[in-house]
């Protein structure tokens, strides 16, 4: 899908997604968060992304796929109008789940394109990480 493009071209990279923010030149941070994952914000012209340093390593780079879509797919979305908008919140969290899987998984994502549509939708970090993370390290795809 089109909107994904941009993806599967920075996963040929063969780097992870912490990797491929601090390339970008996007800071990347941890810290101990209590109801959120992660975020991501732009100070004028910095860029930062904040994660729970309480996941684990698969959650993190999973969380920053995600949160580094959303710099990619809503660039101009602002914060508070997203938590306002619950509609327009679904969509783009949905949006940046779908990102996060390609970043990873790169051109293997079309062969879990359906499983990933389902749930990158139900937004649950711990099977979308563990999932994308399983796929990834796999030396054979599954038929």
């Amino acid at each position: 899908m089109f909107l994904y493009k941009e993806a599967r071209e920075l996963a040929k990279s063969g780097e992870k997604p912490l990797d491929i923010a601090r390339s970008l030149g996007i800071k990347v941070l941890f810290a101990p968060f209590r109801k959120i994952k992660g975020l991501a914000m732009s100070l004028g012209d910095k860029k930062i992304i904040i994660i729970d340093n309480g996941l684990s390593e698969a959650e993190q780079q999973f969380v920053c796929g995600h949160e580094l879509g959303h710099f990619l797919l809503h660039p101009s979305t602002n914060f508070v109008f997203v938590l306002h908008n619950t509609f327009s919140y679904s969509k783009q969290e949905y949006q940046a789940n779908r990102f996060s899987c390609e970043l990873i998984l790169g051109e293997k994502a079309e062969n879990y394109k359906c499983i990933i549509t389902e749930m990158a939708a139900s937004g649950k970090l711990d099977q979308l990480s563990r999932f994308v993370s399983e796929i990834s390290s796999m030396d054979k795809e599954i038929p």
